[in-house]
């Protein structure tokens, strides 16, 4: 197959600022930012993590000043892993599917036709994976396995070993996914505001809650005074259940915000780079190298409740 006669591939080599630019993409549009989770960037090394509140603030009126109110500060530590994509592959594998997009995209009149391979390929192709791979490992690293997950810790790894607060968990199925529930937000702190808290579940087993929920009617006062639908979102006990790639069976309330991707995009080993291989080797591949890090880290644990099978 020659390619040379339609859109000629050409090597994108990004670094510094470029290659912010270009890595930023996958962390800024993955679905982790639209969770209203912490994004800490600037994580070179490893950090402490601070978050207080304050409680008490109000007292009787007197003249005099006098100080009152309560500080409480929760203390973790944030460190970062380096990640790199030293990827090799043919073009054969994509160029119909490239040849295919280009096309509709000629036919319904969209702008920018035609891309270069390497366009279509970033972002149709390298951007979504990269995306899966970073939530991934965000809720589900463990250095302890193999592939992906094994470059760092992810949340629910890291909340094994705190004081988090655990239910005996099981395999989520239609019969028992509404008790699994029910448990989970039974145990949450009772002075916290739901609209902080979510309940994070895999996103195939939302199809199975939202199963359960189709199948009881609609006068089963037990379920529908704390489970309620709008529209495709779905809350329990006023948490809003938010479909994600934690683990299958795996449920966890927390509060969003005190769960934190850390990162660093100013790192000088920081690159992006696609590269052609057949002006060089002769073959008909291409590269994509990268390399970049991420942290993972949570504060208060104890406020948080998650279920999972032994």
């Amino acid at each position: 197959m020659a390619i040379t006669n339609f859109v000629a591939p050409e090597n994108i080599v990004y670094k510094g600022k470029e290659a912010n630019e270009i890595l930023s993409k996958p962390i800024y549009e993955s679905d982790l930012y639209s969770y209203g989770i912490t994004y800490r960037p600037g994580v070179k090394g490893k950090e402490q993590l601070i978050m207080g509140e304050v409680s008490e603030l109000f007292q009787m009126y007197t003249c005099a000043f006098s100080p009152s109110g309560e500080v409480s500060l929760a203390e973790q530590w944030i460190e970062p892993f380096t990640m790199k994509i030293n990827l090799q592959e043919c073009y054969d594998k994509f160029w119909p599917s490239f040849m295919a997009e280009e096309t509709r995209r000629a036919y319904v009149g969209e702008s920018n036709i035609p891309r270069t391979f390497f366009e279509w390929f970033f972002n149709d192709m390298l951007i979504k994976q990269m995306k899966r791979e970073y939530e991934e490992i965000f809720w589900n690293g463990d250095t302890s396995k193999t592939g992906i997950l094994a470059l760092g810790d992810g949340i629910v790894k890291k909340l094994a070993n705190t004081e988090v607060k655990k239910v005996t968990g099981a395999v989520l199925t239609v019969d028992n996914i509404l008790d699994q529930i029910t448990a989970v937000a039974a145990l949450a702190d009772i002075n916290v505001d739901d609209a902080e808290y979510k309940i994070f579940i895999n996103k195939g087993q939302m199809k199975i809650l939202k199963t359960a929920l189709g199948n009881e009617k609609i006068f089963n006062n037990y379920v529908w005074n704390n489970f309620t639908k709008e529209g495709e979102k779905v809350y329990a006990y006023g948490f809003e259940v938010v479909p994600t790639r934690i683990a299958k069976d795996v449920i966890l309330l927390a509060p969003n915000k005190n769960l934190i991707l850390g990162y660093d995009l100013e790192s000088d080993q920081t690159s992006f780079q696609i590269l052609d291989l057949s002006q060089v080797t002769g073959d008909n591949e291409f590269r994509v190298i990268a390399m970049c890090n991420m942290a993972v880290g949570l504060v208060y644990p104890e406020l948080m409740v998650i279920s999972k099978p032994a």
